[in-house]
């Protein structure tokens, strides 16, 4: 390093030299001189922007990836070279690309390109492009066939509430995700945020991430069961700009001496026995249908699956998809509550390709009586749709002595009538939601007389003044539902 600084001070001082000599020329001498002039100027600076880049490195706090770089963001300069550099860097890519394609025959890869890595350089744009004829050549190259239809890989899932949650809160949701996801569970996730951890705005956030987390991924049960639980320290970072390093941990919760290690593999086991059943019942789905024509089935293939568990408790695996495809702590295969429901319909429905989300609220036969419930929105064809599958699931057992009995045992009958009373609940809006009353298609008659099997009831989301007591701070997000086509009679062609 020595001996750098003193070849690079030699260099400094001819150069001036050069510099203090050429201004005693006369100034006719200059023109003549102008392009080594121009040169001198060049190198001075070029000589300066390396000193001064190396001491800025020097002092710089921190990974190089992390530290702000305030030059750039604030020199309009720097900004406009940058955007230059990058539409040179994606015109030499977008040929690069041309290039490695017609190498390989002109043939598409109908999955996406990973990204180049933003820190190597070398092998991008490394190809350059064929002759224009060999462009020709490709052009009858065969297309990629479509992929069959048929459940959707992991990476084209759409996490609803994720997309909902700002920035920071992602970025919460993101370590706890990734710690659910270690196979072993004992690891750490860190992330920079700005707010204070100690502050009711860092509580509020981290509850709305972890419920976005939890309901946007129904395989993680045994953590919305308490299974498992989120620690979380943090440290404030002067160097960057008083940030907060904040510190996620998973701790595990186990009723015997099993092991952090044990307990995550035993887990791990029952998220497998539950994407097994996952795949059993979709296994069952005509993906050829319409998005609605999907939804339909699995709701239905749903209902034949779970079975309303009354006697289960709060904390029993009844409350999750688990508990709906595979069985509640009890081992009762099928048994589920309305968030095992709702949770169990959204799984599936994800994992089909659509886009689905769990809302919480209060339902009831009327507004003095009411109960905290659990039921679904879901997007088809650009609108929302409010579907409750566990009032859907209605099992009647009437006995030979009840009064009309024998009008009721023709309604029961009735494969038609069944089946609308089967699906009341399925693809309303929320205003229908709100306010139910049976209409007369709801009426079975017949020559015995005519008896109705539902009764008005009442659907309340918790709205964001109840987010304090409630806990919820994501089914204030849910969209409105207003579509009105898809509703199960127009999908039955019943009139």
């Amino acid at each position: 390093m020595g001996v750098f600084l003193k070849k690079l001070f030699r260099l400094l001082i001819a150069v001036f030299c050069i510099f203090f000599a050429l201004r005693l020329l006369p100034a006719g001498s200059l023109s003549v001189l102008s392009p080594f002039w121009q040169g001198t100027e060049t190198l001075l600076q070029e000589i300066s922007g390396l000193v001064f880049s190396t001491e800025d490195d020097r002092s710089s706090p921190g990974p190089a990836s992390d530290a702000p770089d305030p030059d750039v963001q604030d020199d309009p300069a720097s900004s406009a070279d940058a955007e230059n550099d990058t539409d040179r860097d994606a015109d030499k890519k977008e040929a690069d690309s041309a290039g490695r394609q017609e190498d390989q025959g002109g043939t598409e890869d109908p999955s996406p390109a990973a990204p180049e890595p933003a820190d190597q350089e070398g092998d991008a744009g490394s190809a350059e492009p064929e002759p224009a004829e060999a462009e020709d050549s490709s052009a009858d190259a065969a297309e990629p066939e479509p992929a069959p239809p048929g459940p959707v890989s992991e990476d084209r899932i759409v996490y609803y509430y994720y997309t909902r949650i700002s920035p920071e809160e992602r970025l919460l949701y993101d370590a706890m995700l990734a710690l659910a996801r270690d196979p072993e569970g004992t690891g750490e996730e860190s992330r920079l945020i700005g707010m204070d951890p100690s502050s009711e705005e860092f509580s509020v956030s981290y509850t709305r991430a972890f419920n976005a987390l939890v309901s946007d991924h129904p395989e993680l049960f045994w953590i919305s069961m308490a299974r498992a639980s989120y620690q979380c320290r943090y440290y404030i970072l002067p160097a960057f700009g008083g940030q907060y390093k904040v510190v996620f941990s998973l701790q595990f919760e186990g009723e015997d001496s099993s092991s952090p290690e044990e307990l995550r593999s035993r887990y791990g086991a029952e998220e497998q026995q539950l994407r097994e059943a996952r795949d059993s019942l979709l296994g069952q789905v005509d993906f050829t249908q319409s998005q609605a024509g999907i939804a339909l089935q699995i709701h239905d293939l749903l209902l034949d699956r779970a079975w309303y568990n009354r006697g289960a408790g709060t904390d029993d695996y009844a409350h999750s998809a688990y508990g709906a495809l595979v069985a509640d702590s009890s081992g009762n295969p099928g048994g589920a509550l309305c968030d095992g429901y709702s949770l169990a319909y959204q799984y599936l429905l994800q994992h089909a390709g659509l886009t689905c989300a769990m809302v919480s609220g209060y339902a009831g036969p009327s507004e003095e009586d009411l109960e905290k419930h659990a039921w679904n929105i879901v997007l088809l064809d650009e609108d929302w749709y409010e579907v409750d599958s566990t009032w859907d699931d209605i099992v009647l057992d009437i006995s030979p002595d009840e009064e009309g009995y024998d009008i009721l045992n023709e309604a029961l009958s009735d494969q038609i009538y069944m089946q609308r009373i089967r699906h009341y609940m399925y693809n309303r809006t929320t205003e229908q939601m709100r306010s139910f009353t049976p209409g007369e298609e709801y009426r079975y008659s017949s020559d015995n007389g005519w008896v109705t099997l539902l009764q008005p009831s009442v659907h309340i989301r918790f709205s964001e003044e109840d987010s304090e007591q409630t806990r919820d701070y994501i089914t204030p997000l849910a969209p409105t539902a207003e579509g009105t086509l898809y509703t199960w009679d127009m999908l039955a062609g019943v009139q």
